[in-house]
């Protein structure tokens, strides 16, 4: 048996439940694939709200995560419990919210999970933990959009670590700038690399706050499809594909040029469609497919019946700036147009399937609810329509 150590890389992976436990997309399949090669699980926990508001009310949902996470940890990842839901309503700021959180904590550490990382939102729950649990790094979430040292500096007395704003990663003189904060304070900086989101959008806090309330689970009349977001707007017309060309993503090729400046490297898996798909791109820093797939939130239905080809990229993608800076305060000078001609490749056939989906008209995405779209939903995942 060779014992050539396996290279752990500096990425995180969020924490998901499927309907069925023997699922071969299920989290605890991931884990045994890749544990070694990551850093993180980042994971919800029940009753503490976060960004994504998954439901996890089944009798032994608990012991499931339970069970996944002593995995991680006996695998020597990291434990990051998220506290990163944008509103908390009538619990912000009370000692109900201390009550609960110190509880959780404690439990976890009778489990053996006493956590490594909090990522929350909360400057008060950031001081919950400061105050009852100095041992644990506090680390601001990527929802707190911090896009300059200012930033920074202000919330240096009660975070350790922070990600840094998707709307500023791609700017690389900034980036850089916000690393060596870090450095010369005794911080950490850290990424979000497979976001979907478009730059800049203003419908985010709008999204996350009905995201934190589990708006778009509750109520069954309610199609994320259907809800007015810039995003479903932008890719159900094909003049405006090249938007997704100016979002925040970063490709599995391109993160070695951040990566030394950077403590951790999320990669959302928690409602991504294809997880294994995107740990495995961004640990083999390679990926020979339609880069939609590795993104949260997916646009594949609007790009249908298309792919964006991730290996036609222009060599200097990152570097020459149209990815950059160039695109926050786009002008519209047709850079971005010229990639999506490079990288766009038809190659379905009439009548086909994409990832899982009827092709139906992009356009349905912004129609009444109708029975034939049932299918929209995302499978498999709690929570969602399967």
């Amino acid at each position: 048996m060779s014992s050539k150590k396996i290279a752990r890389t500096k990425f995180a992976v969020g924490h998901y439940l499927t309907e069925k436990p023997d699922d071969p997309a299920s989290f605890a399949e991931l884990a045994k694939r890749f544990a070694p090669r990551l850093r993180e699980v980042y994971f919800p926990w029940p009753g503490l709200s976060n960004a994504r508001a998954k439901v996890y009310d089944k009798p032994d949902d608990e012991e499931r995560i339970v069970a996944d996470l002593k995995y991680c940890r006996e695998h020597g990842m990291k434990l990051d419990i998220l506290a990163n839901a944008t509103c908390y309503a009538e619990k912000s700021f009370t000692e109900d919210q201390r009550l609960q959180i110190v509880g959780i904590i404690k439990h976890l550490d009778e489990l053996g999970l006493y956590p490594e990382i909090v990522t929350t939102t909360s400057p008060y729950i950031a001081k919950v933990f400061k105050l009852n649990f100095p041992d644990i790094e506090v680390r601001a979430s990527v929802n707190m959009r911090l896009r300059n040292t200012l930033a920074l500096e202000y919330l240096a007395p009660l975070y350790d670590s922070y990600y840094i704003c998707r709307d500023v990663q791609r700017d690389l003189p900034m980036f850089r700038k916000m690393a060596a904060w870090c450095r010369d304070h005794g911080k950490k900086l850290c990424m979000l690399a497979n976001s979907g989101c478009v730059r800049n959008c203003p419908w985010q806090v709008f999204h996350e706050t009905l995201l934190s309330h589990g708006f778009t689970f509750s109520f069954p009349e309610m199609e994320y499809q259907n809800i007015d977001l810039v995003c479903n707007k932008l890719f159900a017309q094909k003049k405006k594909l090249s938007d997704f060309l100016r979002c925040t993503w970063i490709r599995p090729e391109d993160i070695h040029v951040f990566e030394p400046e950077l403590e951790t490297i999320k990669l959302s898996t928690r409602e991504a469609k294809f997880p294994m798909e995107i740990a495995e791109a961004y640990i083999n820093a390679s990926y020979d497919g339609n880069l939609l797939r590795l993104m949260d939130p997916y646009h594949g239905l609007g790009f249908r019946p298309n792919r964006v080809d991730n290996k036609s990229f222009p060599a200097d993608w990152v570097t020459s700036g149209i990815a950059g800076k160039c695109a926050d305060n786009c002008t519209h000078c047709g850079k971005c147009e010229q990639v999506l001609e490079q990288i766009l490749k038809y190659d379905i056939k009439p009548g086909a399937r994409l990832d899982g989906f009827s092709l139906v008209h992009s356009f349905d995405l912004l129609a009444p609810k109708k029975e034939n779209n049932s299918e929209l939903g995302v499978a498999g995942r709690k929570g969602t329509k399967s």
